[in-house]
């Protein structure tokens, strides 16, 4: 039975160690507002490099989870979800997303209630090799939602 016990953890211990938080995650607006939600939580799965605070290494052809745990303060119903690199002068839409963040989350959105959205992300071997801010948003009138963080990807 202990023998057991112990495999059982074992197996379970890769998959806790790398859902990291992600300390580094900022609001698009200046002023710190996310919009019309709080966050309470983001991780990015695997991230080991997050507890140094450090960003995210994607590598090319795996996948990584992005999950969100906020709070909105209005009700919405069907919500989207899309991605984009960003800087300062333009944001360019990440390829291929499937935008419907109901499909991973409660819809319709409750105000006061949390919730979490959920994203897993094909890192493409057709992405270019480098450090990129990814802005994310959450939207639907009158929800909305932004949030930004740093990633590195490498081959």
């Amino acid at each position: 039975m202990a023998n057991r016990l112990l495999f059982l953890i074992l197996i379970a211990l890769p998959s806790i160690s790398y859902a990291e938080k992600l300390l580094s995650v900022a609001a698009c607006q200046r002023g710190g507002n996310y919009g019309t939600g709080t966050i309470k939580e983001v991780r990015i799965t695997p991230c080991p490099e997050a507890a140094q605070r450090r960003p995210c290494v994607l590598k090319k052809g795996t996948e990584v989870t992005i999950e969100v745990d906020f709070i909105p303060t209005v009700g919405a119903s069907q919500v989207t979800g899309r991605a984009f690199w960003a800087n300062r002068m333009l944001e360019l839409p990440l390829p291929n997303m499937n935008t419907n963040a109901c499909a991973t989350m409660t819809c319709p959105v409750q105000p006061n209630v949390k919730q979490t959205y959920r994203y897993v992300l094909p890192v493409s071997r057709g992405f270019p090799t480098r450090r990129y801010d990814v802005r994310w948003k959450l939207t639907a009138s009158p929800f909305n939602m932004c949030f930004q963080f740093p990633i590195q990807i490498l081959n």
